[in-house]
């Protein structure tokens, strides 16, 4: 249980001691004697103390450091620790995950991406460049829920679902798993809500839930799966036409 608490913190912070006991396959008993024999009174208290870690920031970053900790500019510190955020995080991919997810947006006659809260903006980015070298790739909106109605069997979720997982991003794979699509989740947990509705989850592993760490790694990640799924799947000369396209496009948007 407590290697299972070092490994992902998460779960411990967002779910109750029944339900982490479920998860893990023990009593809630069992939990709150964990948290006994880590000396914590009471589930609640030590289930406090990892929220705070969470989101502490002042000593998980040189750039809370003193001055004669950090010689270089905070600006150099930041962009090194994002570099080995990201080569941590490569670590942990699952290379059979990745092929697979290739594999089925490249099947998909059309795909659908979803994040909300600050992963809308990884999501807005990811259809956006998905669907210069594949197409048939929409951003979905709540405000616009149409797109969910061309959801079918030959149809792909890409969903985004990050710590405080919003209740959306659970709907909207639910609603596209009863239509029949497959439903690709991009988390931060084993454990994630989001992972019941997801056919093919693709775990980050991420380190902590700090926006300025996770985001790194998410693009960098999504960067990675764009390059590899053009080198399998695209057509060079196509995309470049739709770049030059999409680059005309802007300068004349005026």
């Amino acid at each position: 249980m407590a290697d299972f608490l070092l490994a992902d913190p998460t779960t411990f912070a967002t779910h109750s001691a029944k339900k982490v006991g479920e998860l893990i396959g023990v009593s809630e008993t069992m939990i709150i004697r964990l948290c006994h024999s880590l000396g914590y009174h009471s589930f609640k208290t030590l289930q406090t103390e990892i929220r705070e870690s969470i989101f502490d920031f002042s000593n998980q970053h040189p750039l809370f450091a003193g001055e004669d900790q950090v010689k270089q500019s905070t600006f150099y510190h930041a962009m090194t620790a994002n570099s080995d955020f990201i080569r941590e995080a490569a670590t942990h991919i699952d290379d059979e995950a990745i092929n697979l997810t290739l594999e089925k947006l490249h099947q998909a006659r059309w795909v659908l991406v979803s994040g909300s809260h600050a992963a809308f903006s990884m999501a807005h980015w990811f259809a956006f460049s998905l669907n210069l070298i594949k197409g048939n790739t929409l951003l979905f909106r709540s405000e616009f829920d149409s797109n969910l109605e061309q959801l079918s069997d030959h149809s792909a979720l890409f969903v985004f679902s990050f710590y405080r997982y919003a209740k959306e991003s659970l709907w909207v794979a639910e609603a596209a798993k009863n239509q029949g699509a497959y439903v690709i989740a991009v988390t931060d947990s084993p454990n994630a809500p989001i992972n019941p509705f997801a056919d093919s989850i693709l775990d980050l592993k991420l380190p902590n839930k700090i926006i300025y760490k996770t985001a790194p790694i998410v693009f960098s990640f999504l960067n990675a799966l764009l390059m590899s799924y053009s080198q399998k799947f695209a057509d060079p000369n196509v995309l470049r036409e739709k770049l030059y396209k999409e680059k005309a496009n802007q300068f004349y948007a005026f």
